[in-house]
């Protein structure tokens, strides 16, 4: 079973750990090097804990959820699940919850992904996301709901 839970303040370590597990060879693949004191600098500037969740899975912590939701639009700005808990259907799942409250609030659900992180952007795709630009290293990608015709 997946829930969700709300991060806290006692969470940081563990989420920048998560971070560094799942993103780190797509940064070093895109940067060179994973440069510990730019990463730590720019996850403790980044860092806003009001919109950070925990995703259990069976009660155990699986990976972290980051939404921002926007008055133009709900962005997705980090999903990283550890590598035991992937290709279980979590993403899937969450994903699919997102696009739902997108189309339920009329407005687009949007994320950038590494231009590296080629399977990240099939997945995307798979679930009705399609790349609407670029921007330095990323794909920018969207998703506007389903159309009725």
């Amino acid at each position: 079973m997946i829930s969700l839970q709300p991060a806290t303040a006692a969470d940081r370590d563990w989420i920048y750990w998560v971070k560094k597990k799942t993103l780190g060879a797509y940064v070093v693949e895109t940067w060179g090097a994973w440069y510990e004191k730019i990463q730590r600098n720019f996850f403790d500037e980044t860092f806003e804990v009001s919109c950070i969740q925990i995703i259990y899975d069976n009660q155990q912590p699986a990976g972290i959820l980051r939404v921002e939701r926007r008055d133009k639009e709900i962005f997705l700005s980090e999903i990283y699940i550890l590598p035991t808990f992937q290709n279980k259907g979590i993403g899937s799942l969450l994903l699919a919850q997102l696009k739902a409250e997108a189309q339920q609030e009329n407005l687009p659900l949007q994320l950038t992904v590494l231009q590296v992180n080629q399977a990240a952007r099939r997945f995307y795709e798979r679930h009705g996301l399609s790349c609407t630009g670029e921007i330095k290293h990323h794909y920018v990608m969207t998703y506007h709901g389903e159309k009725n015709h």
